[in-house]
């Protein structure tokens, strides 16, 4: 006991979770054969892109695998020119309110982390035996990172966590390809050295573990937005892009990539918008290219919020999870199914 905490539970370790729910070798070939093609895409040795779909929360097992057998179709009619990695965030970075998320509770019981641990990752490994998708997963927190490293193929790592000395040791040691949204201040500098940071050596401790990691070769930006003065802006501009472009080259960089989120404040939550926002991508990478400054092989392509239903909803006041309509975002809106057909055929014939 630590202060006021009271132990509840005891994790087991990550040999135990993965030995009592094990992906078979047949299926880890579905992981490791897209991880592998991001890989490609980010070094460079495929003219494939990469678009990370899914709202901002993986919530029930009806609507997960809805829209995973959406993701397959899409992935059969598209992979020749599209790596289509489906996002199964399980995690919610909140502290004072509302659902943390499928690893914490499913929506409306209360919390477990063990039995919800377990729950999560037998429902991931039923999504990539049953639809054979590839899974992306943000990582909130590294200490629970290898009870789902064997079934990811694509990690994210949100704004918040950037410039976290954790998070990115722990990200250095990984073999997935990984990227981290901006600090919120837009800080280059702080990007940068989050990139060199992966791309470096390091030891560090996971509970009662010391490890020792090599370097994420595969480590990239992913562009979110910026806040000065309490002021939001866009950064997928010309001249923000032309920014970007500038300190992945003269900061020397290995391997420099970047990819657009196109949802949050890009949008200005409007979520409508991204469709615009991926065409606006297109046009200022176009206009740079006058300005002699070719950015295009930089650019890994989108990280897109999209769901069964358009728009989102609010968690009930109440607290009664009856009242969700499953098939709608609990976070950030999203562009519902159709859209995201449409958007996808309109940007493959872009490539």
């Amino acid at each position: 006991m630590w202060d006021n905490n009271k132990l509840i539970w005891k994790l087991p370790t990550h040999l135990e979770i993965k030995d009592e729910l094990p992906l078979s070798q047949d299926w880890k070939k579905v992981v490791e054969n897209a991880k592998n093609e991001v890989k490609k895409i980010i070094w460079w040795n495929t003219n494939k892109k990469v678009i990370i779909l899914w709202p901002c929360s993986a919530d029930f097992k009806e609507s997960l695998e809805e829209y995973a057998s959406f993701i397959s179709e899409m992935r059969e009619k598209y992979n020749d020119k599209i790596e289509i990695i489906m996002r199964f965030y399980t995690w919610k970075p909140r502290t004072i309110w509302g659902w943390k998320w499928l690893s914490n509770s499913r929506p409306g019981e209360d919390a477990n982390i063990v039995r919800w641990i377990m729950d999560s990752r037998e429902l991931a490994i039923n999504l990539i035996e049953k639809y054979k998708v590839p899974l992306a997963d943000e990582m909130l927190h590294p200490q629970l990172y290898g009870m789902f490293s064997d079934i990811y193929s694509y990690l994210a790592i949100w704004a918040r966590s950037s410039e976290n000395q954790w998070h990115r040791e722990v990200a250095s040691g990984s073999s997935i390809p990984s990227g981290f949204k901006n600090p919120q201040s837009w800080d280059i500098d702080v990007m940068t050295n989050s990139i060199k940071a992966w791309q470096t050596a390091s030891t560090y401790t996971i509970m009662d573990s010391v490890y020792e990691s090599t370097w994420n070769m595969y480590s990239h930006w992913i562009l979110r937005w910026w806040r000065m003065n309490n002021e939001n802006f866009s950064n997928y501009g010309m001249d923000e892009l032309e920014l970007t472009w500038n300190f992945l080259i003269k900061k020397w960089i290995t391997n420099p990539a970047f990819i657009v989120d196109t949802n949050h404040e890009n949008s200005n939550k409007q979520f409508e918008k991204q469709i615009e926002i991926m065409m606006a991508v297109f046009d200022n990478i176009e206009k740079l290219k006058n300005k002699w400054v070719d950015i295009t092989p930089y650019f890994k392509w989108f990280m897109t919020e999209s769901y069964i239903y358009d728009w989102r909803q609010d968690w009930p006041k109440d607290d009664d999870a009856s009242k969700i309509t499953k098939w709608c975002s609990l976070t950030d809106p999203c562009i519902w199914l159709e859209k995201t057909r449409v958007f996808l055929e309109e940007m493959y014939n872009r490539i």
